[in-house]
C-alpha cells in the first residue's frame, strides 16, 4: 500500500505518490518569468528559493478552462503541488484536491507499453477510484530550455 494525493485536472483524474510532494499549498501571487516555456506559469518563493510554477493543465496540453467560465473565485479551489524532481524543487498548479488514499500499487493497471502523456510527464497506469478511471503518475520533469 502507498499513500497517494488524488487531484482532477478539468474532468480528469489523476494521482501522485504523497512522497513525492512536499507539501500542498494555495496559489499565492507568482511573478511571470519572460521567456518561459508555455507551461511555466511563473514563479514563486518557496524555502527560500525561487521555484517554477508549471500548470498541469498545459503541460497535459489540454484546453484550459478560462477560469471556469468567468465564475466569481473560481481559482479558490486550485491548490499547488511542492514536488521534488530531479531538478529539485518545483510547484504543479492543479485544479482541485480531492482524495488522499492508500492504494494497493497491485490495483494499478498496466499499460501495455510505456504512456507519456506530452513531452515532461511520465504515467504509471490507471487505477478505477470511486467509479472513475484516475491515471498514476509516476514523474514530472521541466523543461530545461526556456522559449527564445
Amino acid at each position: 500500500m502507498r499513500d497517494y494525493i488524488i487531484f482532477a485536472v478539468g474532468e480528469n483524474g489523476y494521482a501522485l505518490a504523497v512522497d513525492q510532494v512536499e507539501r500542498i499549498s494555495p496559489i499565492s501571487q507568482l511573478t511571470p518569468i519572460p521567456n518561459a516555456h508555455p507551461f511555466v506559469d511563473g514563479m514563486m518563493i518557496y524555502q527560500n528559493q525561487a521555484i517554477r510554477v508549471v500548470n498541469f493543465c498545459k503541460m497535459t496540453h489540454m484546453d484550459e478552462k478560462e477560469e471556469i467560465a468567468g465564475e466569481k473565485g473560481a481559482s479558490h479551489h486550485q491548490k499547488l503541488l511542492i514536488y521534488q524532481g530531479e531538478e529539485g524543487f518545483f510547484a504543479i498548479k492543479v485544479d482541485a484536491i480531492q482524495d488522499i488514499a492508500q492504494i494497493d500499487e497491485a490495483m494499478i493497471k498496466q499499460y501495455s507499453s510505456t504512456v507519456d502523456i506530452g513531452d515532461y510527464l511520465q504515467t504509471q497506469g490507471v487505477i478505477e477510484y470511486k467509479k472513475r478511471l484516475i491515471i498514476v503518475v509516476k514523474a514530472i520533469t521541466l523543461p530545461h530550455e526556456e522559449v527564445a
